[in-house]
């Protein structure tokens, strides 16, 4: 194998633990919490900070009108 295919699988890897990754939130945490929740424990296993918007989008589609987790 090439340096380019070593490199193409490593990616390949690297985006399929991105992708695979899944968080799960407590129970009884409102949806302010729940955001906070998600991007602290992302930037401990990632070191990447998600904008706190795009994470609660996600939030309120799986709390589903619901006033805690």
């Amino acid at each position: 194998m090439s340096s380019s295919d070593d490199l193409a699988a490593e990616l390949i890897k690297q985006v399929h633990e991105q992708f695979d990754r899944t968080i799960n939130i407590p129970d009884g945490l409102t949806e302010d919490e729940a955001v906070a929740y998600l991007v602290a424990e992302y930037k401990k296993e990632t070191g990447v900070e998600l904008d706190a918007d795009d994470v609660r989008a996600d939030v309120r589609e799986q709390m589903q009108g619901r006033t805690t987790t």
